[in-house]
């Protein structure tokens, strides 16, 4: 599963997966539709917190910081850590399948937050939902999803991550790249007719592809202790950065964050 991203994980209000802190599911020996399954059930749970801090792309925003809760569990149908749980369907060889729903903590924006905002409409999170997967090689795990946010359009994304273990410490280089619908685009880079101003004239948002890539890092301390810290950065195409609100083209984040594992 993805560090969101999050992930990725890949755009703000990213949460993290819980990559390290059980068995790898693709070590089991159980294939097939996971409510069939009889597999021993096996619960893992926790609680902790993180932060995250990106650079917004709007002109004259600065950086946006957003709390991030750390609610772990995960079990033989669920997994679940921060704002996104999954609905575990099945496992074929090493490929596994999920429900996703998600909701986005740090999208969107309001008009008092930037001067290229001002008479702006208030932009809203966003609870996605649709199928995940994740592939698990000896070479890394491949995986992506494709969400849907209702009258915010769609959006998918896919992530190559591979993990490099040093005891208590491992560090995790990531590459992704994301699709958003010109519907999404359109709702958090759009400017309405309602709200040209002089210098921001009317934008109609265009479907974009983003590219990220960032290394994260965790470290046990404890059997039940772990931290965790990301950096990344993500590059904006041109159906973002043609907006008039847009006034960049990367877009850095870093995010941190500390979790205990009861069982």
């Amino acid at each position: 599963m993805l560090l969101t991203v999050a992930s990725v994980m890949l755009h703000s209000g990213a949460v993290w997966a819980a990559d390290g802190l059980t068995k790898d599911p693709s070590e089991t020996d159980d294939t097939g539709f996971t409510i069939l399954s009889n597999a021993t059930n096996v619960t893992h749970w926790g609680l902790g917190a993180g932060v995250g801090l990106e650079g917004a792309p709007y002109k004259g925003y600065g950086s946006k910081v957003t709390p991030i809760p750390l609610i772990y569990f995960d079990d033989k149908w669920i997994h679940a850590l921060g704002t996104t749980l999954d609905l575990k369907i099945g496992k074929w060889s090493s490929v596994l399948f999920t429900l996703r729903g998600q909701y986005a903590i740090g999208d969107g924006y309001k008009g008092s937050d930037a001067p290229i905002l001002n008479g702006m409409q208030n932009r809203n999170g966003a609870f996605w939902f649709g199928p995940a997967l994740a592939w698990h090689t000896g070479y890394g795990t491949l995986s992506g999803d494709f969400l849907t946010g209702g009258n915010k359009g769609q959006k998918a994304s896919i992530e190559f991550a591979k993990a490099l273990e040093y005891g208590s410490f491992s560090v995790e280089p990531h590459v992704g790249a994301e699709w958003l619908s010109s519907k999404y685009v359109d709702y958090y880079y759009g400017v309405r007719s309602s709200e040209v101003r002089a210098g921001r004239p009317a934008y109609a948002g265009k479907a974009a592809y983003n590219v990220s890539i960032g290394t994260k890092a965790d470290y046990r301390f404890t059997p039940h202790q772990i931290v965790f810290f990301d950096v990344g950065v993500t590059h904006l195409s041109t159906g973002i950065t043609d907006s008039p609100l847009v006034g960049k083209r990367f877009v850095p984040e870093v995010r941190l964050g500390y979790l205990y594992q009861f069982k």
